[in-house]
């Protein structure tokens, strides 16, 4: 079932990956890109022709978004919650 696919995809994402941001802001980038990916693979499959193996990448990709989001919560007490530093741009910088 997608639970236990979804339970396997954070073992095997935390073993080839074990470090994970501290802050949330890399954090949600880190989810984002997989949600990204998703995007990707639902628009292929929604502008092109449909088949088994678009359908299978549409749900490896929902998989690491979930597994990616349970990673994120998992770290929700830790993460180190600060503004970022800034810098201020001007028109020299372009």
């Amino acid at each position: 079932d997608e639970f236990s696919e979804i339970r396997e995809e954070i073992a095997r994402a935390t073993a080839k990956f074990p470090a994970w941001p501290n802050d949330p802001l890399h954090a949600m980038a880190v989810l984002q890109e997989e949600v990204g990916e998703l995007t990707q693979a639902v628009l292929d499959a929604s502008y092109d022709f449909v088949t088994a193996e678009t359908i299978n990448q549409i749900r490896r990709e929902a998989i690491q978004v979930a597994a990616m989001a349970v990673r994120f919560l998992a770290s929700v007490n830790r993460y180190q919650y600060k503004p970022a530093p800034n810098h201020v741009q001007g028109e020299s910088h372009v």
